[in-house]
């Protein structure tokens, strides 16, 4: 696989005073998948590792919602509180708000009760990278409470990277569903999208931090509450199969995440969970699970995609992708 000077220096960089990397690089174009994978000192191998792809789960969890809303079990400009029984009677957003962080809630669903035990845990576990802070946190009881206590108003909020919101959303496709979120979209992802090696839950690879020390995966159960923010593992080849399904239009539904449905950051609108770069036409997402990253990305003009996965936390997987979207296809 040959890439341009520019995302050549990014992979070294990647690389520099790092001695445990594994990383894989997939690219789709002109219908066809080309899949390196680089293990230490960029030598090439023939692994086809399932890496934790954290919040590229989040566009997994809109195409979900996406077949739903064409089949008319849930409707996006709907307020949350008309699927969510037992609430007080005011303003709520709706679930278009929710899939483009921009319901008002806030990044994180922590609170002095729910941090103290995280700390403890993290404490005994090992630090950040080898502890998921959303295992068990909070409570499907507890997050019922955050949205009733959770006061907003009708007004427009700008863009904040909500797991909190994007598991309500989840929560509300799991119970439309009457399986849940785990089982509902274990099943979409297995019959509707026909991905062999894309699941949730919890795989045995070792990732490395910043001081090139081991950390394992972090650890996911089927009850957690942020799972569909987050819990999502996947190979690289399986991600371009994704990338396929939303360009080739089999399944046409999956085309509503695309469109532009509110703001984002300054160089990007927001879609369904997707973010879409406003110079060019693509639609990418990054997950970061402790010691691990990733990131997708798909032109839907030249119907190309790149989707990268790294054994390293806080590392430029996005850079590389990026790269490559620009540069080299």
């Amino acid at each position: 696989m040959y890439f341009s000077e520019k995302t050549a220096t990014e992979i070294d960089k990647l690389y520099k005073n790092r001695k445990h990397v594994e990383l894989t690089i997939g690219i789709y174009k002109d219908g066809k998948k080309e899949i390196i994978h680089w293990g230490p000192d960029k030598q090439e191998k023939s692994d086809e590792l399932v890496y934790p792809v954290g919040s590229i789960c989040k566009p997994f969890t809109t195409s979900l919602l996406a077949k739903y809303l064409s089949e008319g079990k849930l409707d996006l400009h709907t307020p949350i509180n008309r699927y969510i029984p037992g609430l007080p009677d005011r303003y709520y957003p709706t679930l278009e708000k929710l899939a483009t962080h921009t319901s008002g809630y806030t990044t994180q669903p922590y609170n002095l009760l729910t941090t103290l035990p995280f700390f403890l845990r993290m404490n005994q576990e090992g630090g950040l990278f080898h502890t998921n802070p959303f295992r068990g946190i909070p409570t499907e009881a507890e997050m019922l409470e955050i949205i009733r206590k959770t006061k907003l108003k009708d007004k427009p909020y700008k863009f904040v990277y909500s797991n909190i919101g994007m598991s309500i959303l989840g929560y509300i496709v799991g119970q439309v569903s009457g399986e849940g979120f785990w089982d509902s979209l274990t099943r979409y992802i297995q019959e509707d999208l026909g991905l062999k090696n894309t699941f949730l839950g919890n795989v045995d690879l070792t990732g490395y931090d910043r001081k090139d020390q081991p950390c394992r995966c972090w650890q996911w159960e089927k009850g957690d509450v942020i799972a569909p923010a987050g819990a999502l593992n996947a190979t690289v080849s399986d991600l371009l199969d994704f990338a396929e399904i939303n360009l080739n239009g089999s399944l046409p539904y999956l085309s509503v995440c695309h469109e532009i449905h509110g703001p984002c950051e300054k160089n990007a609108d927001s879609g369904l969970a997707w973010r879409l770069e406003k110079d060019i036409p693509v639609s990418w997402h990054t997950g970061a699970a402790g010691a691990f990253n990733a990131y997708i990305g798909i032109n839907r003009e030249t119907h190309s995609a790149v989707a990268v996965a790294v054994n390293y936390g806080l590392v430029n997987a996005e850079e590389i992708g990026f790269s490559i979207l620009r540069n080299d296809l």
